[in-house]
């Protein structure tokens, strides 16, 4: 997260701290409504607020969802704010066999041990595994200020899994859910819940098959998302070599290249030896149809790339643009 989008995020935090806690658990049971298509079931216990220690925490183990710890400079940011303010909202565990789960709220806990502190207020919830997922996932999803794309698509296949691991259960299967349908697709529910498109989600979702130094290259915005779906459908072998040739003989992957290699070779696999042809030959080809283009710098639009769907051609949204702010012949 970036320095400015935190400072902002505290900011609002501080604003809220009154309902803060009555939101999130609000907000957890709209989820779970909306993505499993039934009320969460009741919990054997209620919830607990007390201070616990921070030794017996450990990581949500669960399910792997993905999200990447602060780093140094927010985490000391969100310190300060901590020693100035105190904790303003509870992290959320739950009791495992070695302690608590820690289900919401890994930074605030680190956060803590930076400031010395043994102890954190927070809330023992008693939940399946489902509705911990829920937790774990949605309070990040839904109050992060940017999110990496390896970090949506693990946050998104975590639910995905949690709702298909629930087939068996007919009163989570069969129920209806407000506007939701119970036939929906696991998809299309963490689509409607989050506001996304069902493309949005698989784009993400198919991120997860990527090896880690492609994926970190993703998240880098190193290589296009596209070309990033379009290899995930490759073994884990023939995306090392695509990451080598990326990386050691520094060739560029675009869209228009990836699709040529898909052509001539498609997945689950490709030798070395092939993928070097094809790669070659669809940059040879491309060259070769190469026309007068526009150049922009994409230093000045990195701020709104990330918001662009990934199904959107950013070519066709500039003519669209042109179209609309030239229409019938108006002059600038």
């Amino acid at each position: 997260m970036a320095k400015s989008a935190l400072a902002n995020a505290l900011k609002e935090r501080s604003a809220k701290s009154a309902t803060q806690s009555a939101d999130v658990n609000d907000s957890v049971d709209e989820a779970f409504e909306a993505l499993f298509g039934a009320a969460a079931p009741p919990a054997k216990k209620k919830r607990v607020t007390m201070e616990l220690p921070i030794e017996q925490l450990h990581p949500f183990r669960t399910s792997h969802i993905g999200f990447k710890p602060y780093s140094q400079e927010n985490l000391k940011m969100l310190a300060d704010d901590i020693a100035e303010n105190g904790l303003i909202e509870n992290i959320k565990v739950r009791p495992s066999e070695h302690g608590y789960e820690i289900l919401s709220g890994h930074n605030r806990v680190a956060a803590c041990k930076m400031l010395g502190r043994k102890e954190i207020t927070a809330d023992i919830e008693f939940v399946d595994n489902a509705r911990a997922v829920v937790i774990a996932t949605v309070t990040n999803l839904q109050r992060r200020q940017s999110l990496l794309p390896s970090e949506r698509g693990w946050a998104y296949r975590a639910l995905l899994d949690a709702y298909r691991s629930q087939g068996k259960r007919n009163d989570l299967v069969s129920a209806t859910s407000g506007e939701f349908h119970p036939r929906l697709s696991a998809r299309e529910r963490v689509a409607c819940f989050f506001g996304v498109g069902v493309s949005d989600v698989r784009y993400s979702v198919r991120l997860t098959y990527l090896i880690q130094k492609l994926l970190d290259e993703i998240d880098a915005r190193k290589l296009n998302m596209m070309c990033g779906v379009a290899l995930s459908y490759y073994d884990s072998t023939t995306q090392g070599r695509f990451y080598h040739l990326l990386k050691a003989e520094h060739r560029r992957l675009s869209v228009d290249v990836m699709k040529k290699i898909k052509q001539s070779c498609p997945p689950p696999s490709i030798s070395a030896e092939e993928l070097d042809k094809a790669w070659k030959t669809a940059a040879e080809q491309l060259s070769e149809q190469k026309t007068d283009s526009i150049r922009f710098s994409r230093k000045r639009f990195e701020p709104y790339l990330h918001r662009i769907p990934p199904d959107i051609n950013i070519e066709d949204l500039f003519l669209e643009f042109l179209q609309n702010r030239f229409a019938d012949g108006e002059q600038p």
